[in-house]
């Protein structure tokens, strides 16, 4: 079974290998929803990331972003409601071992000076009520969890900074030596768990320590940093 999001038109599914591709729409808000990101849990559950069309700081319009939930293999899609204040939401994460743990990646909005409805959201509830566990960071693009120790999450964005949680998102620690702005997705290294590498827009690929470089200053790049 294949899945895969057409931005601006749907999900798509395909049961034999990727041959043939059904549309799979019914439940999905507008005639062309800017379906972003799948993720599907441990017992077949999807859920994707509708993102926001809207960048006037405005909330609850036809512009916010989304996020829908299939139980039944993409036939249909319910509405998983957001954290108060965002309709920016940019990716999320399921914790392998309780699936009812959801991280949301937040992207904030500008309807002033001050930038909202970004950072990092945890819900234990399968989406039901949430709590903000990342506020340093208003842009966030991705969560990465350790497959092999899922206390331990990674997290970026376009701030110019990297962050890790060896708490299940308890307390988050800056990674020092990372210090590049328009980051987005952590990767750990599959020959050596003690790095991770983390891609950029249009600022190459980085690799270096998973905890950080407790040697690098907090503006300048480490040296362990490549």
């Amino acid at each position: 079974m294949l899945y895969a999001t057409g931005f601006g038109t749907g999900v798509y599914k395909s049961t034999d290998g990727g041959l043939n591709w059904e549309l799979k729409i019914n439940g999905l808000p507008w005639k062309e929803p800017f379906t972003w990101r799948l993720t599907m849990d441990s017992r077949g559950t999807l859920y994707v990331v509708v993102a926001r069309r809207s960048n006037d700081g405005g909330i609850v319009s036809e512009g916010d972003g989304a996020l829908y939930r299939s139980v039944d293999g993409a036939a249909s899609w319910t509405k998983v409601d957001l954290p108060d204040g965002v309709n920016g939401p940019h990716g999320l994460a399921v914790d392998p071992s309780d699936v009812k743990r959801l991280y949301l990646a937040g992207w904030g909005r500008r309807p002033d000076s001050v930038t909202l409805g970004g950072g990092i959201f945890l819900s234990t509830d399968a989406g039901s009520t949430w709590r903000h566990v990342l506020t340093k960071d208003q842009h966030v693009y991705d969560i990465t969890i350790d497959p092999k120790d899922p206390r331990v999450l990674y997290a970026s964005g376009f701030e110019g900074s990297a962050w890790r949680s060896t708490d299940r998102s308890v307390t988050w620690s800056r990674i020092r030596g990372f210090n590049f702005k328009w980051g987005h997705r952590v990767y750990l290294d599959p020959l050596d768990k003690t790095k991770i590498y983390i891609s950029t827009y249009g600022g190459s690929v980085w690799h270096g320590p998973a905890a950080g470089d407790p040697g690098a200053t907090e503006d300048l790049a480490g040296s362990a940093w490549q």
